[in-house]
């Protein structure tokens, strides 16, 4: 299925925010921001960006696909690793410009490429201050799920994918 037969050109405000057609806006270098979470926990998983065949595929194959922004490719999640985000729901906000998926994530549940469940694994502390260093994060989670030399055979530094 091609992106045009699925996608509504932007017309008016009000076919955008309250209408029933798709209509994604990409931004000027084609991409649309996506946050990810588990479709049953909530937790935030990851973040990402689509461009139009990327939306497309993960539309059609109900199965998270984005655009690397630093290979300047369409990935498929887990297509590597076998933590492949199977979609449960796909949701557009109001003006269209930012996708939200709610998934199952097949194996041990990761969806992190450095190894933990979530990107989200450190946190700015809640006392941070300004000592003219750079601000120190605080760890959420302190167990890898995977090791990423092991998921990566053959990667020089699975950490830049």
């Amino acid at each position: 299925m091609e992106s045009a037969n699925l996608f509504a050109q932007r017309q008016t405000v009000e076919q955008v925010e309250e209408g029933e057609q798709l209509a994604p806006k990409f931004d000027a270098h084609g991409l649309i921001p996506v946050v990810t979470t588990d479709h049953s926990s909530g937790e935030l998983l990851m973040h990402g960006y689509m461009n139009a065949e990327a939306l497309t595929r993960t539309i059609e194959t109900r199965e998270a696909h984005y655009f690397s922004r630093s290979r300047q490719q369409i990935w498929h999640k887990g297509a590597t690793s076998g933590l492949v985000q199977h979609v449960r729901e796909l949701l557009i906000d109001d003006d269209q410009d930012c996708v939200w998926l709610r998934v199952d994530v097949a194996g041990n549940g990761a969806s992190c490429h450095v190894g933990y469940r979530s990107c989200f694994y450190r946190k700015v502390p809640e006392n941070a201050t300004d000592n003219g260093s750079p601000l120190r994060l605080e760890f959420t989670e302190t167990e890898k799920v995977f090791d990423p030399q092991v998921v990566y055979p053959g990667v020089e530094n699975p950490t830049k994918l």
